[in-house]
């Protein structure tokens, strides 16, 4: 990459305005926002609407409403449902598996339409077609199962809200709104439509999901000029945002899918998106276990016609091809795989991770780095105001100002600007107040412990009201000690102040002092410039409320309040507040600054600073609402305060943790680099010898100890100077800004890093969309804990996916085996079709599950994620399954079968081609060498026993292997047994063994009889040969895991 790639800066917000909402908002073909009360009165001439008090509306009546229900449909964003009830159910049947099954089906019935003598293969086709249909049940069951608990969209929107019909305030349900129903919003409520407000009495709504706002902003019901757009308009209230404040009623003008939120709901559910690795690995292995099954049940099948002189051409076909084909498909795999999925995702749900896709925490488990937001991952997320620096002075704590200022009281602080004599602490409270969203609840809402907190301090003076309590009026003769007074107080405040973090923080310092609501009081909002992650500071221009009606001639003095980023915006200002009054910045003056924002920053504080300018409303200035338009103004600096965000006891461990499994950490912050580092510093994420990187000279010569990355720096980073970052275990980048983290989750996937990035609000849906896994949590559970346990997680489900291939598999050969015995040298079959069907999917799919509960090995965060290059079916597992394990399970299979052969005196030499004339009910006599006879009912039972004895050695090796199975690495007898749900399958299984084996009725269908007792012997030296095998194996793996040949056997 050369220098300057970036400099075109990448401004998430417009991306995600021009390319989605713009689209959509021309889509919807908004255009109530410009109509006046009479020309939405006449649109809508059923809703009512009192053009005087629209809150006195009467709204529609019943019918009309349930009139439009039927002709509009419910309000439900069906989008999120993706594909249909019929095409989800339909695409089970399209899987290469059963398709194969189906038809294997077919070609049953059409034999036995040939031959209606043929029963076995009528009953093969039946079987065939019920399982068919039985997979394709279940896995439809798990993908709807799956869906509902995944749905994002809907579950943004409460079940209830409160509409007016027929002049009756009335809650129903949010799928019952209609287009022409008047809500009602209240805080708590979300919107549940579209509306067009109005009426507002001070409404807020957090629209952040929408606009990427931290703030609610303010709505109103007054008409906008039509050059303004719907999605800027704030008399457009959108379905899903949340009312913070006040009240409101709004017309509903778009309902279900035709929202904004239901066409992108619509639009996201159309997006495809790229592959998870687990679906290419899943779609790897069935070509090549398809591949498998047709090539050798081909080469079987002509073995067979050759053998038999292409006489019995039928039979070879049956039991030479489709059999062959049954019992190379692992049938009851998809169920396993869906199985283990849901298992994963319900262990998430129970620490509140969602996952929009469930296989999804598959590739999580291989991520190679972790980019997570700093504020409620690494700390709680619990800000408060730990310092104050003004007037050149440090302040610790609040008790340090309220000794130097004790002269003061509340209501001295609390004063108009224009009664405080140039007070700074006065000026500094007063920005803090009102450049502030944070909110105060309503006295009816704060509950038992407020009240009981009030008749506790009331025990002084019967006279005390919680008003004159709330506004500081309690006189000291009422009250002995100010400071009980002050603390209730503030314990109010404390209980009940809502907004961003950040802001209430400011409050609470605010209302340990002084009255935050009084000062707000004081003043009236003229205008605005709210905060956000991209401007980063927040501008509001007030006109001091006077006490009387005069308007002193219009000449009234205005203030213009700043709150913003410490070292941008002092560097905006001219003046700054001393002991002495407003003086001029100077060079010292910028030292001390300096000095004290990177001492707090040390600190791992974050800073937030204030500053004023007065004017006269006749001078009045034109303002272009950016940094730039600072310039302007002869702003005062009047202090800063640092923040302190204590961090998640959890964080360090689990920082350590993924430094053990090789899983990179990058760090994103707003913060300063000195804060962003001092954070950093406390969980051991910087380097010893970090280095705080801007742009300057020694850029190049410094990037070998990167570590603290200013993001104002990224647009001129070198192709090397990247890759130095990028190879770090730990990074953390300060003053980002969402546009920042799209670019460097881009630079991290050149490189072939696998990222998982955290992120909030609709500003980060493009670095969350660009990331190979998106995560998008709740603040107060987006705890770094939790994203750990999701890789590990990811890597368990691995793990034991390949577990239960390598299970599944290992039954395969024994099953093929006995199959080709009658093809290669004539033996009678050892297994029938259906047992070869009741074994795949009925006696191994319980403990095929029970392996996807193991818990992981010891060491299963201790290893890198696995390469790119790594296979779920690699060839290693196929040979271990196939040749190792499979091999010798089908000899222990073929000794039994032997045995019940030479219990009756029948040799090898007597088996040899036999099957031609003899094992089928109307056989020839079979003569042995030993001078034994045979019938044909004979031989079938004899038959019957044999296949019975590789049926019973088959499974009882497979509980054998199944322990084997539950570790790739270390011994299973460290490992121990833990999984309960194991012990319960096995017993399961041995339970379904003995019902195939020794049921009547079920003994004809499988064409088995009871077989001599000695044939469960066999399954113990299979066994003990299995437990040998592996446990050395582990032990080289140990041993020498860097051994090119020991590598062969490790899968």
């Amino acid at each position: 990459m050369t220098k300057g790639k970036h400099a075109n800066m990448i401004d998430v917000s417009t991306i995600v305005h021009n390319h989605l909402l713009k689209e959509l908002e021309l889509e919807c073909n908004f255009f109530e926002h410009t109509l006046t009360m009479e020309q939405l009165s006449d649109l809508h001439p059923l809703s009512r609407i009192n053009l005087e008090h629209p809150e006195c509306s009467k709204g529609l009546n019943k019918d009309e409403a349930a009139s439009r229900l039927v002709t509009d449909g419910r309000n439900v964003v069906f989008a999120v449902t993706g594909r249909t009830t019929t095409k989800l159910l339909l695409k089970q049947f399209s899987h290469t598996f059963r398709l194969m099954l189906l038809t294997a089906a077919l070609t049953c019935f059409i034999i036995y339409a040939l031959d209606t003598t043929r029963f076995i293969e009528i009953y093969l086709g039946i079987a065939l077609i019920v399982i068919f249909f039985i997979l394709c049940g279940v896995s439809y069951w798990q993908e709807q199962h799956a869906k509902k608990n995944m749905q994002c969209f809907q579950s943004m929107m409460t079940t209830y809200c409160y509409v007016v019909r027929a002049a009756e305030r009335i809650r129903i349900n949010v799928s019952d709104v209609v287009i022409g129903d008047i809500v009602y919003l209240c805080p708590g409520s979300r919107v549940p439509a579209d509306l067009r407000l109005i009426y507002t009495d001070e409404l807020k709504l957090d629209t952040s999901w929408i606009t990427g706002e931290l703030e609610p902003l303010d709505f109103c019901d007054t008409t906008v000029p039509k050059n303004v757009t719907a999605l800027g308009a704030q008399n457009i209230a959108l379905n899903g945002c949340l009312c913070t404040n006040g009240t409101g009623y709004g017309v509903a003008i778009r309902t279900g899918d035709r929202t904004i939120i239901g066409k992108i709901a619509r639009v996201t559910s159309k997006q495809k998106g790229e592959p998870t690795r687990l679906e290419l690995e899943h779609k790897r292995f069935v070509n090549f276990i398809s591949t498998l099954a047709i090539t050798m049940a081909t080469i079987t099948f002509v073995i067979g016609l050759l053998l038999t002189n292409f006489q019995h051409l039928i039979n070879t076909f049956v039991n030479g091809f489709l059999v062959i084909i049954i019992a190379n498909i692992p049938q009851g795999l998809p169920i396993t795989l869906g199985a283990a999925l849901a298992i994963v995702a319900r262990r998430l749900a129970k620490q509140n991770i969602f996952m929009k896709r469930l296989d999804v925490v598959e590739t999580l488990g291989t991520a190679t780095v972790v980019m997570c937001d700093k504020t409620g991952i690494f700390t709680l997320n619990d800000i408060t105001v730990s310092d104050l620096w003004y007037q050149l002075h440090y302040f610790k704590g609040i008790d340090e100002l309220k000794a130097k200022r004790k002269h003061l009281s509340v209501t001295d602080l609390s004063v108009p600007l224009s009664e405080c004599n140039n007070d700074t602490l006065v000026a500094l409270l007063t920005v803090m107040s009102i450049c502030n969203k944070a909110h105060l609840e309503p006295l009816n809402s704060r509950g038992i412990y407020a009240w009981h907190m009030v008749n506790k301090l009331s025990r002084a003076s019967n006279t005390i009201t919680i008003q004159s309590l709330l506004d500081g009026k309690v006189s000291r003769g009422k009250i002995s000690d100010a400071e009980v007074e002050r603390t209730v107080r503030s314990a109010f405040h404390h209980k009940v102040i809502t907004g961003s973090e950040n802001e209430v923080a400011l409050l609470k310092y605010v209302e340990e002092l002084a009255n935050g609501e009084r000062i707000r009081r004081n003043y009236e909002i003229i205008f605005e410039v709210p905060f956000n992650r991209q401007r980063r500071f927040q501008m509001v221009i007030v006109r001091q409320r006077s006490k009387n009606d005069s308007t002193n001639n219009g000449n009234t003095k205005l203030y213009f309040l700043v709150k913003g980023a410490p070292e941008e915006l002092f560097a905006h200002c001219k003046l700054l507040a001393t002991e002495d009054g407003c003086i001029k910045i100077s060079d010292d003056f910028i030292a001390q600054f300096s000095e004290a924002y990177t001492k707090y920053g040390n600190e791992g504080k974050s800073c937030i600073a204030f500053a004023i300018a007065e004017f006269e409303e006749l001078n009045l200035i034109e303002y272009s609402g950016s940094w730039d338009g600072l310039n302007r103004l002869n702003l005062c600096f009047l202090g800063m305060v640092a923040m302190y965000d204590p961090p998640r006891d959890t964080a360090l461990e689990s920082l350590q943790t993924m430094k053990n499994a090789g899983v990179k950490c990058f760090m994103v912050t707003g913060d300063h680099p000195s804060t962003a580092a001092a954070v950093a510093g406390h969980f051991g994420l910087a380097v010893p010898r970090a280095s705080i990187v801007s742009l300057n000279t020694e850029m190049e010569k410094k990037s070998n100890l990167l570590s603290v990355i200013h993001c104002e720096m990224i647009d001129t980073l070198s192709e090397q100077l990247w890759d130095d970052i990028l190879k770090q275990e730990f990074v953390v980048f300060a003053r980002a800004t969402p546009s920042h983290k799209l670019i460097i989750v881009k630079e991290c996937r050149r490189r072939g890093e696998v990222v998982a990035v955290t992120g909030d609000g609709v500003l980060d849906a493009p670095a969350l969309k660009e990331a190979n896994v998106g995560i998008a949590m709740e603040a107060v559970e987006s705890d770094v804990k939790h994203i750990v346990k999701s890789i590990k997680e990811g890597r368990l489900l691995y793990a034991n996916l390949k577990k239960t291939i390598a299970y599944t598999l290992a039954h395969m050969v024994p099953e093929l085996c006995a199959v080709m015995l009658a093809f290669a040298i004539g033996f009678p079959i050892g297994l029938s079709s259906l047992q070869v069907l009741s074994i795949d999917l009925i006696t191994e799919i319980p403990p095929s599950i029970a392996l996807t509960y193991e818990a992981g090995e010891k060491d299963i965060m201790c290893r890198p994620p696995r390469k790119l290059t790594a296979r779920l079916v690699s060839k290693a597992l196929l040979v271990y399954s196939y040749i190792f394990v499979g091999s010798i399970i089908s000899v222990g299979c073929f000794i039994a079968y032997l045995f019940v052969f030479w219990f009756y005196e029948i040799s090898l030499g007597d088996l040899f081609h036999s099957n031609i004339k003899h094992w089928r009910p109307n056989a020839e006599m079979l003569s042995t060498t030993t001078g034994k006879h045979y019938t044909a009912e004979m031989q079938m039972l004899i038959h019957g026993q044999a296949k019975a004895a590789w049926h019973i050695t088959l499974v009882m090796s497979q509980v054998f292997h199944f322990w084997l199975c539950t570790t790739r690495r270390i011994s299973v007898f460290k490992h121990g047994t833990q999984n309960i749900a194991a012990v319960l399958a096995l017993l399961i299984e041995i339970c379904i063994l003995n019902f195939m084996i020794y049921m009547p009725g079920v003994q004809h269908w499988l064409s088995v009889t009871h077989p001599p007792a000695f044939v469960w012997l066999f399954c113990l030296p299979v066994g003990i040969i299995l437990i040998i095998f592996n446990e050395t194996r582990k032990w080289l793996i140990r041993r020498y895991p860097t051994s090119n040949i020991i590598r062969a056997l490790k899968w």
